[in-house]
């Protein structure tokens, strides 16, 4: 099992940084919990691991696989999927009053599944609870956040290390990571889980993480300072070399604005940039895993923005 599934918090009390959602949601039981509820949020902030840890707190010992079902919205994103979501619905728990369907990555419902899902949200209030987690609100139909308990998720503190401490105890590795964790947090733009991915990824010796840090830190600086010669090909090598290091694609994109951004020498550039960063933030999370042209086509359509 990976750190991230081990770790993965189990209950609303363990869970980092949605402060607001874990104290709406510790006074909810399975009859009044909201039957509609929307996380928002950037990958890897929590937003799984908080519909998770409702559900158990919710169902108790009645939560399982038949009670609380997970659907990843950008691969069953059409209409026939609403329509067993339609069947699924109507259909009591087993040994609970209502069953919980979480839909992740829900903006990538297509506009007539979510017109569809909006119908079906209003006459299955008192048997489903409907959990939707998205990236972004932006495509979500109004008259589905109309709708919702709406709460927003964001990076946690690069000050907010305790996790990260106790599985840095608990795996054994090297004590001076400790000193490190808030550049790691820093590094992952907030995201737990980009995080607690890389310490998995190292050999647990003295150095590892902060040569990892420094390497993959020279990569998105190299990556920024090419961008403004307009060497695109060596953006692409850089950008490359630090997803070959573990790094995913939206800290990658991330990174690369941070970075970028003070070198910027118009306001035109930036909003050139932008447009394509927007456009690409989007598509991180939906990429198929194993197409590596995601850098190729970020940069083609930067370059292409960019010298307009």
């Amino acid at each position: 099992m990976n750190l991230r599934e081990k770790y993965r918090p189990k209950t609303l009390t363990d869970l980092v940084g949605c402060t607001d959602f874990v104290k709406s949601a510790s006074g909810w039981d399975i009859d009044s919990c909201p039957s509609n509820i929307l996380l928002v949020g950037p990958p890897g902030v929590g937003k799984t691991s908080a519909a998770m840890a409702l559900a158990r707190d919710l169902q108790g010992e009645y939560f399982d696989p038949m009670n609380f079902r997970v659907s990843n919205a950008s691969d069953e994103r059409g209409i026939d999927s609403v329509r067993e979501l339609k069947r699924i619905s109507r259909q009591k728990g087993l040994g609970v009053s209502r069953r919980i369907e979480f839909l992740d990555e829900f903006e990538s419902f297509t506009a007539p599944a979510q017109k569809a899902l909006r119908q079906i949200m209003e006459e299955s209030h008192s048997s489903c609870i409907f959990i939707l987690a998205a990236n972004d609100i932006g495509p979500i139909h109004s008259a589905i956040r109309d709708r919702c308990l709406t709460f927003f998720f964001n990076p946690i503190d690069y000050r907010d290390t305790d996790r990260l401490e106790h599985i840095v105890d608990a795996e054994g590795m090297p004590h001076q990571w400790k000193d490190m964790l808030p550049n790691l947090i820093k590094f992952t733009n907030g995201s737990l889980r980009q995080a607690i991915d890389i310490l998995d990824s190292l050999p647990k010796e003295g150095d590892a993480l902060q040569e990892s840090i420094k390497r993959d830190t020279q990569y998105l600086n190299k990556a920024a300072l090419n961008l403004m010669g307009s060497d695109f090909p060596m953006v692409t090598a850089y950008l490359k070399q630090a997803l070959e290091s573990g790094n995913s694609r939206f800290g990658v994109l991330k990174g690369l604005r941070f970075r970028a951004k003070p070198l910027m020498e118009s306001e035109e550039d930036w909003h050139n940039f932008m447009l394509t960063y927007g456009e690409f933030v989007m598509l991180a999370t939906h990429w198929p895993d194993d197409d590596e042209s995601f850098v190729e086509y970020f940069i083609a359509k930067m370059k292409k923005n960019m010298e307009k």
